[in-house]
């Protein structure tokens, strides 16, 4: 029993690599679901709050979306809103950003999900 805990074993290595595997998929897991979009919110939250006070509604879109862009394309902005660009934009008086991210390790499938941040344009309560 003790050869089996003495990193002699080959069971023991292959343990370990599967622990350490599952701990990196986990990880990689809570970041594409959890802390990017929290990012990519924090960004759209931002941009927005430098143009809430802008009235009337149609003036603090535009205003929105130059601020937006300018953002977008800067040095600043995160991958995810970066490829953002072709797949968001109004829906009413809400902005939508979209993106999607994946998953990817050796020996698994690749996990794939699309992501719909909304930032209503409207006044806070």
């Amino acid at each position: 029993m003790s050869d089996l805990f003495s990193g002699k074993s080959g069971l023991y290595t292959f343990l370990l690599v599967l622990l350490v595997m599952i701990v990196s998929v986990v990880i990689k897991y809570f970041n594409v679901v959890s802390l990017k979009p929290a990012a990519v919110h924090a960004e759209l939250e931002e941009i927005f709050i430098s143009v809430e006070n802008v009235r009337p509604m149609s003036l603090m879109k535009a205003e929105f979306l130059m601020a937006w862009g300018k953002y977008r394309n800067s040095d600043e902005c995160s991958g995810a809103v970066s490829v953002s660009r072709l797949s968001s934009g109004f829906e009413g008086d809400v902005y939508v950003v979209s993106y999607a991210d994946s998953i990817e390790f050796p020996g698994l499938p690749t996990f794939h999900c699309q992501f719909s941040l909304e930032q209503p344009m409207g006044r806070r309560n």
